[in-house]
């Protein structure tokens, strides 16, 4: 038991492992995507900015890029032009690092970069449009508002502000939250957490408004959304914040480490797996959601293959080495070979669509019982035939025993090999299992995971490269106490193996 519990443990960080492995190898071949990236990147704003693949070392916030945008506008350089938009798409959040800086630029440029914020005014409704738009206007105006509001963008503000938004929804409440602009995101984001019913909706419906009305982005809650309906523009609006949080919001002390991590490829896709359901997957669906719905296809293949393919296996196995050289054993060792010999994807053609679904179930469980028992049945008749040749059935068949009699006493050291092999069998069996779900028109993993790789899905990818090594290790696990319970020199090769380790 022991022994077992410290093999899950190590599950853990193998599964890591595995994670950068498997991560990097698909963001090379198929091109890695932020999570739930849309086409339209140029509307939802997904992949505006490139970050390294595993490790950040210079993560970037929204106090190096308005302080960019400033000096860029400032100084009327070439790209002045786009350091404009950006500052206006930082908006409020941005203030804190631009405005207390206005005093160290010269005239010309201070007025530039108090031009350029009247976007920013006119979304957060502050000043009028004389202040905003004339060049000495603005400065004072900018000058003043900060004077008067800068005690406003502080955290503790921010959270009393989204708090009241949340529970109810006044003109003044909008507002408040309004002049506050993108400095406000990240409260207004963490506070539509958790939606579990009706007062829940509610709540999400006021923050989402407020969200959207400062983003110009188009998620908002419907009147009358359901609790689901709801989630699902939550974890839209969680998507996107997990892309563009480090736009709106500042890295400083431990955080700055921990964003030489999270601010990356792998990063990314890590929180997006941990916090939404192993991630979202192309069309916008939770990955765990999908997997739930098309498992049960695949689960049974599987259940197939494992379980009436191994006691298959292993029945024709012991026949064939009781029987050996004769009619029966030359007949299935010859059927075993070609049917373990021949695609699955033949099979596939020749059976074709077709049919009921509960036809195609049938004919793709036979496939997968006879593709396994072929190859067990190898390895069952080998190893038996090994175990015949053993001291004690020899003796046996000198007392009179018979060879169907010593086949079944054999049975406990000629299967070891058998189970041994329990976890190795799992990629093919589930590599047969999609191409007969494909060939079939099954609605399983293998349809959707064919998807994925069509439209570049890291996400489904990578939680079906993990879900399929987790199985793997816990199959192996489940392998060993299997040979430890038929064999006691394995029990005693790991009792000696923990007696080294301890």
């Amino acid at each position: 038991m022991r022994h077992a519990l410290r093999r899950i443990l190590w599950i853990v960080p193998t599964l890591f492992v595995i994670s950068l492995g498997v991560f990097w190898l698909l963001s090379v071949t198929l091109g890695s995507r932020p999570p739930n990236a849309a086409e339209d990147d140029d509307h939802e704003g997904f992949g505006a900015h490139h970050v390294p693949r595993f490790l950040n070392t210079r993560p970037t916030s929204v106090r190096e890029r308005a302080r960019a945008a400033m000096l860029s506008i400032a100084n009327d350089d070439p790209s002045a032009t786009a350091a404009r938009r950006e500052l206006a798409r930082l908006g409020g959040a941005a203030l804190p690092h631009v405005l207390p800086e206005l005093d160290s630029l010269e005239p010309r440029g201070r007025s530039r970069v108090a031009l350029a914020l009247g976007p920013v005014g006119k979304r957060m409704n502050v000043g009028s449009i004389e202040e905003r738009g004339s060049p000495e206007a603005a400065v004072l105006f900018w000058t003043r508002f900060w004077a008067d509001r800068s005690i406003d963008f502080r955290p503790a503000v921010v959270k009393r502000a989204v708090g009241r938004l949340g529970e109810k929804s006044t003109a003044g409440r909008r507002d408040a939250v309004g002049q506050l602009d993108t400095f406000a995101l990240a409260e207004l984001l963490a506070a539509m957490r958790p939606i579990d019913g009706p007062d829940d909706v509610k709540r999400a419906r006021r923050l989402a408004a407020a969200a959207a009305r400062i983003t110009d982005l188009p998620w908002r809650v419907p009147k009358d959304a359901t609790v689901a309906e709801a989630r699902s523009v939550e974890q839209t609006w969680q998507r996107w914040w997990l892309v563009h949080r480090t736009d709106y919001v500042t890295h400083d002390g431990a955080e700055r480490v921990v964003s030489m991590l999270s601010d990356t490829e792998y990063g990314r896709w890590a929180t997006d797996a941990a916090v939404n359901q192993l991630g979202v997957t192309s069309r916008g669906e939770p990955v765990l959601d999908v997997l739930i719905g098309r498992s049960p296809v695949t689960l049974w293949l599987l259940a197939c293959g494992f379980v009436g393919g191994w006691l298959a296996g292993i029945l024709v196995g012991l026949a064939g080495a009781a029987q050996a050289r004769r009619g029966p054993d030359l007949v299935t060792s010859a059927a075993a070979v070609v049917v373990a010999a021949s695609p699955v994807a033949l099979a596939g053609f020749w059976l074709g669509p077709g049919g009921s679904a509960g036809a195609a179930r049938a004919i793709a469980a036979a496939v997968m019982v006879l593709t396994a028992g072929a190859i067990v049945s190898r390895y069952q008749r080998s190893a038996t035939r090994v175990a015949l040749d053993q001291e004690y059935t020899r003796t046996a068949r000198a007392f009179g025993a018979g060879p169907w009699r010593l086949a079944r006493w054999s049975f406990r050291a000629s299967s070891v090999a058998a189970l041994s092999l329990l976890g190795a069998h799992l990629p093919p069996l589930l590599t047969s299992a999609f191409v007969l779900e494909h060939a079939l028109g099954l609605n399983g993993v293998g349809r959707t995971t064919l998807d994925a790789v069509a439209a570049h899905d890291v996400a489904w990818l990578m939680a079906l490269a993990l879900v399929l090594a987790a199985s793997l290790a816990l199959l192996q696990i489940v392998s060993d106490a299997a040979l430890g319970a038929l064999d006691p020199r394995v029990r005693l090769g790991f009792s000696r193996h923990r007696g080294a380790l301890e």
